[in-house]
């Protein structure tokens, strides 16, 4: 070690305040660097433990491909037992398990169905894990898994009657016991898991769906040639790595994974830039010191390295301590949440070290060119030396002026929309922000001198303190301030982005089905909507409004010749308005509502007489309005019951839209609706309003993790803002004294400071909400057939509000100091 490296080392070791300073925010860089480290490969294993429906121990997937060899119904495309036994009789397979799937109705958990699974539920091959209960192995026993097991009335020991969906017979009820509750991969869903013969027996197949493979230990791609040899084009088979790989979501790991990265690295780059200002202004105090080594014989070169060797020593601090916060925190939350110990990468440990050592060395860069280039001479001088110049120079104002013209035109570029707007939003983004890097000191002058006035108005002496001490740092305060911003504009672009997804899918799901609950019955044969259904449903006490639907096939002629074959609805609408569409609407006897393509198709418009015919009769009518193609209740045509009376006297009630009678809680449907219908398979449930509220918590929750995210870089900010008033609190130490001893409180100097802190947050905040707002709107418009973008005023009022706020609490440790300080101490001189 050179003697200057050394000492850099003794003077860390005497002053470790320039530590903290400088390694303070590359310490929570360095937390998030290596936290998502650590969660990216633990989420890995975790998906790879609870996702996949196939066995670590199953070496082969074997599939029938539909080439069969003859058979009947489906053989063609099932494994027949000839089949099975060829494989059990392949050199190297020691076990084949056959698979048989499909779906059944249960009686008392709604009419979707759920799925069937008879596959192996012990043994190596097994993928699930029993809760309570014990495996079905007698005849007529199933396994319960997911939210199906925790509905009442489906627990071990019941009996609960279900119907196999099978094309090729008639539905046939069974009664099954269940006889446990376990725990199976996400993939299966809310499944019933038997054995293998009962699942092949209730589905009345002819043979099996898969059939899973364990070898002797050789290696599965051996095993795979040799059953592809075997069975030829009869089959599909494929590694079981493969498909755990696939089922586990590795595609959705590795975007999850860039999302963060990206994230830490724009962290990464506001840390930089808090640091290097950071060392810029150490290394500017520390002047005369480097001068005098140079006097002494010191050479550019070694001054050089031993400031990089200082900014390497604070990396390498920070780092270490980074991660070990990281790898404490993981173990907690991942003990806590019951998933075992964390994943530590020790590769990738050492490359977010190693990450930090040289972000930290590239910050120090600059400021350690200039420590190089101090002449010897300096040493002479005792005057203060400024912080930075008043002028920003003529090249970083070309840069900053280049940096904008960039900026507008990628956003023009953006504009135009197509598969290059949001790499056009970003590139302006980034542009943006180098010019309030480059021009940023002349534009917080200029805003300082704006705001004098209003500041006098607001805040008095100490606002005009606070304002006249940004002023005079505006290269590191400009700094800062962009760091804020910067964090600010990805908050408002996050809240502007989803508050405009959530407004356009709740629009687009109010047009499609504004209701709470629908029940559809095939549109061929005899309707199962019989009227003692239809009125079961409405006397339900959960039910609100139940509109019926019935349909008729049928054409449409205009007054110009033009003719349309439509579907005709007969359905009254009133008692629900929003199946107009969120502006509601109504129909009159003798008056028709069109869609939109089928009033272009004719070239119909309100007010105008067209004629309908079908089987039943004909009618003159009016139309009355026209509605988007997405209504399905209104259909191409939609007319009062008793108009469709008069054109199709026989038709069915096709379809039934139900309101909930408690609007905040769709799901109260469920239940009833379930108990009111017969168990029949014709009957098709949907529940958009369930649907509409988990979109909501979708985007909720999307929201939560985004603003967590961008929340990184405010994070880094605010230490900058912590750092950058502890480093004023320290240069204004002689100042603050000489105001302490003419008789200024503490209080008073803690309220410069927090004015100072203030004034920051907002400086920062207003430009950051006007260009997030700006690139909200640029990158939803990216977006395809979701409409116009929503502003979320409310949210951005918070935003604008917290920023001060947040500013403020990162002042609270210089304030202190500030308050503590004596006064004698502080006119002492260095």
């Amino acid at each position: 070690m050179s003697g200057l490296t050394s000492v850099a080392v003794r003077q860390i070791r005497t002053r470790p305040s320039r530590l903290l300073l400088t390694g303070c925010t590359l310490l929570v860089t360095a937390f998030f660097l290596v936290g998502s480290t650590v969660f990216t490969a633990t989420l890995k294993r975790q998906v790879a433990d609870e996702l996949s429906a196939v066995a670590e121990s199953t070496d082969l997937v074997v599939t029938a491909n539909g080439t069969g060899d003859g058979g009947s119904g489906d053989a063609g495309r099932l494994l027949d037992d000839a089949r099975m036994k060829r494989l059990r009789g392949l050199d190297g397979v020691s076990e084949v398990q056959p698979v048989a799937t499909g779906s059944v109705l249960v009686k008392g958990a709604g009419r979707s169905p759920y799925p069937l699974l008879g596959t192996a539920l012990s043994g190596p091959q097994s993928v699930v894990r029993v809760v309570r209960g014990t495996l079905p192995d007698k005849p007529g026993e199933v396994a319960v898994a997911g939210a199906l097991g925790d509905r009442p009335g489906v627990d071990v020991g019941s009996r609960v009657t279900v119907v196999a969906q099978t094309p090729s017979s008639a539905p046939r009820p069974l009664t099954v016991t269940v006889s446990a509750v376990v725990r199976a991969p996400a993939s299966l869903g809310s499944a019933l898991l038997t054995t293998p013969a009962d699942a092949r027996s209730w589905l009345h197949a002819g043979g099996w769906q898969q059939a899973l493979v364990r070898g002797d230990g050789r290696p599965a791609a051996q095993l795979l040639s040799e059953v592809r040899a075997a069975l030829g084009g009869q089959v599909e088979a494929r590694t079981g790595a493969q498909l755990r790989a696939e089922e586990s979501g590795n595609s959705l790991i590795g975007t999850l994974s860039t999302l963060l990265t990206a994230f830490v690295v724009v962290a990464l780059l506001a840390a930089t830039v808090i640091v290097s200002t950071t060392y810029r202004v150490l290394l500017v105090r520390d002047q005369r010191r480097l001068a005098l080594l140079r006097c002494v014989g010191a050479r550019p070169g070694q001054v050089l390295r031993s400031v990089l060797a200082q900014a390497a020593l604070s990396g390498l601090v920070a780092g270490v301590l980074g991660a070990l916060a990281a790898v404490g925190c993981a173990a907690v939350v991942t003990a806590v949440a019951g998933l075992g110990s964390p994943v530590v990468p020790v590769p990738s440990l050492l490359g977010c070290l190693l990450v930090s050592v040289l972000t930290s060395v590239a910050a120090a860069a600059p400021a350690a060119w200039a420590a190089a280039r101090i002449a010897p001479v300096a040493a002479l001088s005792t005057a203060a030396v400024r912080d930075v110049p008043d002028r920003i120079g003529r090249t970083r104002a070309v840069t900053g002026w280049l940096c904008l013209a960039v900026a507008l035109l990628c956003g023009a570029a953006a504009l135009e929309g197509g598969g290059l707007a949001v790499a056009g939003a970003v590139a302006s983004g980034t542009a943006v922000f180098g010019a309030l890097l480059a021009l940023g000191p002349a534009l917080l002058r200029r805003t300082a001198v704006a705001g004098r006035r209003l500041v006098r108005a607001a805040a008095g002496l100490a606002g005009v303190l606070a304002l006249r001490n940004l002023s005079r740092t505006a290269r590191r305060t400009a700094a800062c301030a962009v760091v804020l911003t910067l964090g600010l504009t990805m908050v408002t672009t996050v809240l502007v982005v989803l508050a405009s997804v959530q407004h356009s899918l709740d629009r687009r799901l109010a047009l499609r089905d504004p209701v709470d609950a629908v029940v559809a019955v095939p549109l061929t044969g005899h309707s199962a909507l019989t009227p003692a259904v239809v009125d079961a449903v409405r006397e339900l006490p959960q039910t609100g409004a139940v509109v019926t639907v019935a349909r008729a096939d049928g054409e449409a002629s205009a007054a110009r010749g033009s003719r349309q074959e439509v579907d005709i609805h007969g359905v009254d609408p009133s008692t629900v308005p929003a199946l107009f569409g969120p502006d509601g609407g109504q129909l009159r006897p003798g008056h028709v509502a069109l869609s939109t393509s089928v009033a272009t198709s004719l070239g119909a418009r309100p007010g105008e007489r067209i004629s309908l015919r079908s089987p039943g009769g004909s009618l003159g009518v009016t139309v009355s309005s026209i509605h988007p193609d997405t209504s399905d209740a209104l259909g191409g045509v939609a007319l009062l019951p008793q108009d469709f009376g008069r054109l199709a006297p026989d038709a069915d009630v096709r379809a039934l839209y139900i309101t909930a009678a408690d609007h905040s809680d769709p799901a109260s449907l469920r239940a009833p609706l379930d108990t009111a219908l017969p168990l029949d398979p014709s009957f098709h449930l949907s529940y958009p309003g369930e649907e509409r509220h988990s979109q909501q918590q979708s985007i909720g929750q999307l929201r939560l993790i985004a603003l967590g995210l961008v929340s990184l870089t405010i994070l880094v900010a605010l230490v900058g803002v912590a750092v950058t008033l502890t480093l004023s609190v320290t240069e204004r130490a002689r100042e603050n004294g000489i105001l302490r001893a003419i008789g200024m409180p503490g209080s008073s100097l803690c309220s410069v400071l927090a004015w100072e802190a203030g004034l920051l947050g907002l400086y920062a905040a207003v430009p950051g909400l006007v260009l997030g707002t700006a690139y909200g709107v640029l990158l939803f418009g990216a977006l395809p057939d979701l409409g116009s973008a929503t502003i979320p005023y409310g949210q951005l009022v918070l935003t604008l509000l917290a920023a001060p706020t947040l500013a403020l609490a990162a002042s609270v440790l210089p304030a202190s100091r500030t308050a503590s300080a004596s006064p004698m101490l502080a006119l002492r001189t260095d």
